[in-house]
C-alpha cells in the first residue's frame, strides 16, 4: 500500500473530520466521519459553502478566523454548527493554508466538542448557584485560616455585624468576638486542627456593641488548596438562647408551683403511652409511667374508664373534664382530671396532654361533712319542733290560767281547717292569735290575707272582699283581685266581722258553705280553698237578736270560738308584758332602760286598762319616749286620771262579775273548781280583789246559806 492510500485509508477512519476550502468558501473535501458530527453526508457537503452550516450568532467570527487562516495565520476557533435535524452542535476547527507555491483556500481538521460544552455550561451554572447561594444565604459562612484570619466570608455575616464583606476579610476572628471569649477561641483553634470538625459557641459583638450568640459547625479542608483552611457555617441563635433561658427559668417555676399544689401532670402520645409526666400521683416513680399505658399501671376496669375519656379526646379533638375513682393497692382514690388534645403543624392530634387533681381528701372530708350536715339538719329539725312548742305564739305574752286556755284552744283548733271566731275586748291581741292559727296550721306555707270589715267603707267592702270586673262600677278602670281570690290555699282573717254590712252577709255565707264566688261585674263563678280566721269585739248574740247580724252566718262562723281574756283578768301578766313592751321600744330608739320601780309596776298592774294591751304598748312607748336615764319613768298621772274618769263603772262592774263567780262556785275561792280557777287569778290575787272591793261573805252568799238552814 502506497503513501497516498495509508494517509487516505487514516483520514477516513478517524473521530474527528478532515476538510478542504477553496478560496471561493467552497467544500472541495470533507472526510467521511462528517456523517457522524452533522447528519450530513458528504456529497452534501462537497461543493456548497462552509457558512450555510455555521449558526448565524458565531458567522462573524469563524469567517474571520477561516480568512486569517487563508492568509497564511493558522489558527483555531471554537463555534457553533447546525445539525441536519436542526439541532446545535459544538465544533473546534484548526487551520491554515495548504501546502504549495501559490496556495489558496484552507485546509483543516475539526471534531465534536458538544459533551465538552454542555459540562463546562453545566459546570458554570453549577458554580453559579453555589455562588449565589453563598452569597444570598441567611447562614453565617466564612473560609478561615490556621490562625483564625478571614480569608472569604458571604454578605450574611456582614450584614448581621453591621460591617462590609471588605471590612471584614483579611481580619481575625478575635476582632469581631466578646474579648471574654478569647480563651474559648484559642481553644477551637487546636480542637478543629486536631479533631478536623467542630460545633463551638462563640460570642461575637456587632460594630454597635450589641452582644449575639453564633452556634457554628466550621471543618478543616486540606485538599485542592495551598495550605489548610477551616470552612465555616454559623447561625445566630441569639433569640433561641434568650427563648430557651426564658422556658428554663420559666419551667423551674411551674416545677416549683406544682411541688406546692396537688395538680399532676402528663402527656400521652396516640397509642396513649406516657411520654411525659411530673408530680406523679400514686407514689409511682416516672419510670413506671414512662413509656406504659393505663393497663400497664392500674387494673383493668379502671384503665377501661380512662382509656375512653381519652381515647375520645384523640377521637374528636375536643378537651374533656371528668372525676375519676381508682382503686390501688386495696384503696380509694379520685381525681380531677382535665386532657386536652396535642396538635402538630397541620393540625393533626397527635397525643393529649393531661392534668389532674387528687380530689381523695377533700371527697372524704365532703362526705363528713355531709353526714355532719345531715346530722346537723336533724337536729334543726329536733330543736325547732322543741322552740315551737315552747315559743309557738311569738308576741303573745303571758303565763296566766286565763291566757293559757286561750293558747291550748288555738293549739286544738290549727292544725284543722275549721272556721275560727276570735272574741275579745278591743287590743287584747285578736290579730296575733289568727296569725298564730295560720302559722300552726297545713296552710303555713301559703298567704295570710287580712281585712279590716270596720275600716273599709261600705260601698268599697264588698269590691275589696269579692274583686271586681273592669268597668264594674265608676271608677272602675281595671280589673281588680280580691282577698279572697288572694288567699286562695291560704287563711282569710276577717276582723271587726261584726261590721260587715246585712247586704254582704249572704255572700260571705255562700263562700263559707259553697267555697265559691263572682267578682263584681262578672258571671263567672271562682272557686277557692279558704280557710276563714274571723274576729270580733261585739256581741254577735246580741246582734242576732236585734237582727243587727244574719243567724246563719253566726253559726257558720261561731264553729270553734276563741275568747281572749281582758288584760285585767289576766293582771299577772301585766309586768311580763311591761318588760317586753320596754325592751322593744328601747331597742327601736337606742335606749338603755335597765330598772322598773317597783311601785310603777305596782301601779301599771292595778290598773284596770279598758284598751288592754294595745292600750298599755301605747303607754309603755310613751313612757320610753319620756326616760332620759336607766330608770323607767311612766307619767302615773295620767293613769290616775283615767282611773277617776272610769274607777267607778269598771270597779262596780268588775265587784259584780267576782260576785257572780263566788256565788257559781258556792263561795270556794282556792282549788281546781274555785273562782280564782274560773276567773283565771291568783287565789292570793282574788282575795286582794274582794278586800279592795270590799266583798263579804253576805254578799254571795245566799240566806240559807247564812242561817244554815
Amino acid at each position: 500500500m502506497g503513501a497516498d492510500e495509508i494517509y487516505r485509508c487514516l483520514v477516513e477512519n478517524t473521530d474527528f473530520v478532515v476538510y478542504q476550502i477553496d478560496a471561493q468558501g467552497l467544500i472541495s473535501y470533507v472526510s467521511s466521519s462528517i456523517e457522524i458530527y452533522s447528519g450530513y453526508k458528504v456529497e452534501e457537503f462537497v461543493g456548497r459553502s462552509f457558512s450555510q452550516f455555521i449558526h448565524p450568532e458565531d458567522m462573524q467570527e469563524v469567517m474571520m478566523r477561516f480568512q486569517d487562516a487563508a492568509a497564511g495565520v493558522p489558527g483555531f476557533s471554537e463555534f457553533r454548527a447546525i445539525h441536519k435535524n436542526g439541532s446545535v452542535i459544538w465544533v473546534y476547527a484548526s487551520s491554515r493554508p495548504p501546502a504549495g507555491a501559490h496556495p489558496s483556500g484552507v485546509i483543516g481538521i475539526m471534531r465534536d466538542i458538544t459533551e465538552r460544552k454542555r459540562a463546562e455550561n453545566a459546570l458554570r451554572e453549577s458554580e453559579d448557584r453555589y455562588r449565589d447561594l453563598a452569597e444570598n444565604s441567611q447562614d453565617l459562612l466564612c473560609v478561615h485560616d490556621l490562625t483564625g484570619k478571614l480569608l472569604w466570608v458571604n454578605q450574611a455575616p456582614a450584614r448581621a455585624l453591621g460591617y462590609t464583606v471588605e471590612e471584614m476579610i483579611g481580619k481575625s476572628l478575635r476582632d469581631f468576638m466578646d474579648p471574654s471569649y478569647s480563651r474559648q477561641l484559642d481553644q477551637y483553634l487546636v480542637n478543629v486542627e486536631k479533631d478536623k470538625v467542630a460545633k463551638p459557641y462563640f460570642a461575637v459583638l456587632t460594630r454597635g456593641g450589641e452582644p449575639r450568640i453564633w452556634e457554628c459547625h466550621n471543618t478543616l479542608r486540606t485538599e485542592g488548596v495551598a495550605s489548610p483552611v477551616f470552612r465555616g457555617m454559623a447561625r445566630d441563635v441569639t433569640e433561641r438562647i434568650r427563648a430557651e433561658r426564658g422556658l428554663r427559668q420559666s419551667e423551674e417555676r411551674f416545677r416549683v408551683a406544682l411541688k406546692s399544689v396537688p395538680i399532676k401532670v402528663f402527656n400521652q402520645d396516640i397509642n396513649l403511652r406516657y411520654t411525659w409526666a411530673y408530680n406523679l400521683p400514686l407514689g409511682l416513680s416516672e419510670a413506671d409511667y414512662i413509656g406504659h399505658t393505663d393497663a400497664d399501671i392500674f387494673s383493668a376496669e379502671d384503665a377501661a374508664v380512662m382509656t375512653i375519656i381519652k381515647r375520645k379526646v384523640l377521637d374528636t379533638g375536643v378537651g374533656a373534664h371528668e372525676e375519676i375513682k381508682l382503686n390501688f393497692h386495696g384503696q380509694k382514690y379520685y381525681f380531677d382530671l382535665t386532657a386536652e388534645p396535642l396538635f402538630d403543624s397541620s393540625g393533626k392530634v397527635v397525643g393529649i396532654t393531661c392534668a389532674c387533681m387528687d380530689m381523695t381528701e377533700l371527697r372524704q372530708k365532703t362526705e363528713q361533712l355531709r353526714a355532719l350536715s345531715k346530722k346537723l339538719a336533724q337536729e334543726k329539725i329536733y330543736l325547732e319542733s322543741e322552740i315551737e312548742a315552747e315559743h309557738q305564739f311569738e308576741e303573745i305574752v303571758g303565763e296566766s290560767t286565763a291566757l293559757k286556755k286561750s293558747l291550748n284552744e288555738i293549739k286544738v283548733v290549727a292544725g284543722t281547717d275549721s272556721t275560727v271566731l276570735i272574741l275579745g275586748e278591743t287590743g287584747t291581741g285578736k290579730e296575733l292569735v289568727a296569725r298564730a292559727v295560720h302559722r300552726m296550721s297545713p296552710r303555713s306555707q301559703n298567704g295570710f290575707i287580712k281585712l279590716n270589715c270596720s275600716a273599709i267603707p261600705t260601698g268599697l267592702l264588698e269590691s275589696e272582699l269579692f274583686g271586681h270586673e273592669k268597668g264594674a262600677f265608676t271608677g272602675a278602670v281595671s280589673q281588680k283581685i280580691g282577698r279572697l281570690e288572694l288567699a286562695d290555699k291560704g287563711t282569710l282573717f276577717l276582723d271587726e266581722v261584726g261590721d260587715i254590712p246585712l247586704e254582704l252577709q249572704p255572700k260571705l255565707l255562700r263562700v263559707l258553705q259553697d267555697q265559691e264566688f263572682e267578682r263584681l261585674g262578672s258571671i263567672r263563678t271562682l272557686k277557692v280553698d279558704v280557710r276563714l280566721v274571723a274576729a270580733t269585739n261585739r256581741d254577735l248574740n246580741k246582734s242576732v237578736a236585734a237582727r243587727q247580724f244574719r243567724s246563719d252566718l253566726f253559726y257558720r262562723l261561731n264553729v270553734f270560738p276563741i275568747r281572749l281574756p281582758a288584760l285585767r283578768e289576766r293582771r299577772e301578766d301585766i309586768p311580763l308584758l311591761v318588760r317586753h313592751f320596754v325592751h322593744k321600744y328601747c331597742v327601736r330608739m337606742n335606749k338603755k332602760i335597765e330598772s322598773i320601780p317597783r311601785d310603777t309596776m305596782t301601779a301599771l298592774t292595778d290598773h284596770s286598762w279598758p284598751g288592754n294591751i294595745r292600750e298599755l304598748e301605747n303607754f309603755i312607748e310613751r313612757s320610753v319616749i319620756l326616760t332620759n336615764d336607766s330608770v323607767l319613768y311612766v307619767p302615773l298621772a295620767e293613769l290616775m286620771q283615767d282611773e277617776a274618769g272610769n274607777s267607778t263603772n269598771l270597779e262596780a262592774a268588775e265587784r259584780a262579775y267576782i260576785i257572780k263567780v263566788l256565788r257559781e262556785c258556792g263561795g270556794v275561792i282556792a282549788g281546781p273548781h274555785g273562782a280564782a280557777v274560773k276567773l283565771g287569778l291568783k287565789r292570793t290575787t282574788l282575795q286582794s280583789k274582794i278586800q279592795r272591793l270590799k266583798i263579804s261573805r253576805s254578799d254571795y252568799e245566799d240566806e240559807s246559806e247564812r242561817t244554815g238552814s
